[in-house]
């Protein structure tokens, strides 16, 4: 029996060591595009796995080992993401593709992940080039969002043993899921790949993001606002008020596109019991509370600027990336999230009816 434990527990040893990769990049980029290029990792931090100077050929390689299989990105000396690639015991080769940006080929993991973001892309420049004032647009528009999801599955359903399906899962199949369809999902993966850093943060986080799906009551937090003023959620949240809770950053650029609608709906409809808080993610204080002069931004304002070990907003909120927003009900409860241009003012319209709310018209005015 001795023996027997000696034998079991030296299998379990190699099969640890064995989860261990070696990687092994050459690329080529455009010319003058960097000096140098990382190799990075996103997990709980962001690291550096490997770094490389670029010679006077535009070219460069890097070598290393990492710990289990991973998804990886290239970045230039400017923080650009050049590619995304997953790191697997094969020679890699990144090159620059005819459209613009890089690709990492020659390993079958890549291979194959290549192969079926082709297919998304396809589809998906299928739905941008839609002309939705056209009729027909509309079922056009529903038959390829069906497709691109029946892809999706497909793909992550057919790699449950291997890297393309966890990345297909973690950065696009899992947004529109909800706590339990993440939890199925999860378990589908063989166990190896349940193992990974990256899924077992990513099962801490489906419980995360479960306290605050659409039904639940909102979680109070207690932020400050551009003058340093303590400012609790459940506040603003009060009085019989719909309250979008947006979280954003000035150095995000689609947090910024959204601005002009956040300024169009509060003004149409904060005379009517609506109210905008905005979370600002940033770092530099100073410029976020500039940009909000700037910008008009004339709603609730609040920084989750972190301090006395108290766990920032964006976490205890279970953000994957910002924007990220939540439609609270007079009542406190979650009623919608994620809730975007068209989708946020439809929204609205919905429950306040499309009125101007005692705004008067440009015309009106000159009427007068």
């Amino acid at each position: 029996m001795k023996r027997l434990i000696i034998l079991i527990c030296a299998a379990l040893a190699t099969a640890a060591c064995s989860r261990s990769v070696t990687f092994d990049i050459d690329g080529l980029l455009i010319e003058n595009a960097a000096s140098r290029v990382y190799l990075v990792v996103e997990n709980a931090s962001i690291d550096t796995l490997a770094t490389a100077a670029v010679g006077a050929d535009n070219r460069f390689c890097m070598r290393g080992k990492v710990d289990e299989p991973t998804t990886a990105f290239v970045c230039d000396d400017t923080g650009n993401t050049l590619a995304v690639l997953l790191i697997e015991e094969s020679q890699l080769y990144l090159r620059p593709l005819p459209q613009g940006g890089y690709i990492a080929e020659g390993g079958p993991i890549n291979d194959k992940y290549n192969l079926i973001m082709q297919r998304l892309s396809d589809v998906a420049r299928k739905i941008s080039g839609l002309d939705f004032s056209n009729p027909e647009s509309e079922e056009a528009y529903e038959s390829l969002i069906m497709k691109y999801h029946d892809i999706l599955s497909t793909a992550i359903t057919d790699n449950l043993d291997n890297l393309v399906g966890v990345e297909l899962f973690l950065s696009q199949e899992a947004r529109g899921m909800t706590a339990e369809d993440m939890r199925v999902r999860f378990q589908q993966f063989s166990p190896q790949m349940q193992s990974l850093t990256a899924m077992r943060q990513f099962a801490e986080y489906i419980d995360i993001y479960a306290r605050t799906e659409v039904g639940n009551k909102l979680i109070d937090l207690t932020l400050q606002t551009a003058s340093d003023e303590p400012v609790s959620l459940s506040e603003v949240c009060s009085n019989g008020k719909w309250v979008l809770i947006d979280f954003w950053a000035t150095w995000c650029a689609p947090c910024r596109a959204e601005i002009p609608l956040l300024r169009e709906i509060y003004a149409k409809y904060a005379l009517q019991g609506f109210e905008i808080c905005s979370i600002s993610l940033d770092s530099d204080v100073n410029r976020w509370r500039k940009f909000i002069v700037e910008n008009d931004m004339l709603w609730t304002n609040l920084h989750d600027n972190v301090g006395n070990d108290q766990t920032p907003a964006a976490e205890i909120y279970g953000l994957q990336s910002i924007p990220a927003n939540f439609l609270i009900a007079p009542d406190g409860t979650i009623t919608a999230r994620n809730l975007f241009g068209d989708s946020l003012r439809h929204e609205l319209e919905h429950i306040f009816g499309d009125c101007l709310c005692g705004k008067q018209t440009e015309s009106q005015q000159v009427d007068q």
